[in-house]
Formats: C-alpha cells, structure tokens, sequence
C-alpha cells in the first residue's frame, strides 16, 4: 500500500527537478486554486435537503465541484427536499379524497332514499352533508393538482441541477471527456495563409 503524499513544501528528501515539478503539478490540480465545499450542510437547509446535501458530499469523489458550485448544490438540495415532502403528501391526500369520496356516496344513497320517502327535514341534512363532503372533496382534489404541478416543477430543476453538478452519468461522462484538439481539423491552406 502506497503512503500518503507529502506536499512539496513538506518533503525532506532530495528531490530533482523533474520530481518537485511533478509534485507541484499534482498538488495544483488536486487543489485548483478553489475552496473546497464545505463537508457539514448549510444551516438552513432542513429535513430531506439536509440528508441529500450529505448523501452528494460523501458521494462526489473526483467531482470538480467547489465551493462556487455550492449555491446550485443547495438549491438542488432544496429541490429535493421539496419532490420529497411533496411525494410524503400527495398519498396523505389521496387517501382524504378517497375517504370522503366514500362519505358523500353513502350521503347520496341516503339522500335519494329520503327523496323517494319524502322526509323534508332528513333530505335537507343530507343535502347539507352532500354539500360539505362535495366541497371537501373539491378542495381536496385542488390541493392534489397543485402538488403535481409542483412536483412536475421540483422534478425538471432537479434534472436540471443535477446535470448542472455532474450528478448523472450523462453529465459525469461529457465532464471527463477529453478535449478535441482544434489544430488538426485546418487544411494546409488555412495554416499558412
């Protein structure tokens, strides 16, 4: 096993020129003149984003994100957080739909039952049930269709970000592919002229 490399500044050996030169390339790239990100989450983030901001700094590894990145990082955090409590709520809803959904077909059973009885007073309470659990269950479903909108929304600046950040394989492999060298695509008119 390989030890762990000492910075130039630190060596104690003698080193020749080629060595120290091939030290001080190594520790420019490694450290790119850029702040690193910093390891503990923002404060402000809370809950899922929180968790998510750890999972992507123990996962990024060889990433070249720094501490300029982190604005992009925290609001795909922030995104995530948002998909997450959004996707914890959308059942919690449905379930509310479907419970008053149930609700309101029991009233209109009854409902129609008193109308062929004509009992005045148990039809206007049923209306008056019919009524709320009808309203509920229009509020209900409003609230459903804003969530999807917004969990529509949260999912597209994720995918965005995330390519961003280099946090899918697409983005990760067009990161680390080489550069095309620009001097062998002129003809040899265009090189002397």
């Amino acid at each position: 096993m390989a030890r762990k490399q000492k910075l130039l500044r630190e060596s104690t050996g003698h080193l020749t020129v080629v060595q120290q030169e091939a030290k001080y390339k190594a520790e420019f790239l490694a450290s790119d003149g850029l702040p690193r990100l910093q390891v503990t989450p923002p404060n402000h983030l809370k809950g899922a984003a929180k968790q998510e901001y750890k999972r992507i700094i123990a996962a990024l590894g060889k990433l070249p994100l720094r501490n300029l990145d982190r604005v992009e990082l925290e609001n795909y955090c922030t995104w995530y957080g948002i998909y997450k409590q959004i996707s914890l709520d959308l059942p919690k809803i449905a379930a509310d739909i479907d419970y008053n959904r149930q609700k309101y077909d029991v009233f209109e059973k009854d409902y129609f039952k008193a109308v062929r009885g004509s009992d005045k007073e148990l039809i206007k309470d049923l209306e008056t049930s019919l009524s709320l659990y009808g309203g509920k269950i229009t509020d209900l479903e409003a609230q459903q269709d804003k969530l999807i909108r917004n969990l529509d929304k949260a999912t597209k600046n994720i995918k965005s970000l995330a390519s961003d950040l280099g946090l899918n394989v697409n983005s990760r492999m067009q990161m680390n592919m080489p550069k095309e060298d620009d001097q062998g695509k002129h003809s040899i008119m265009e090189m002397f002229n």
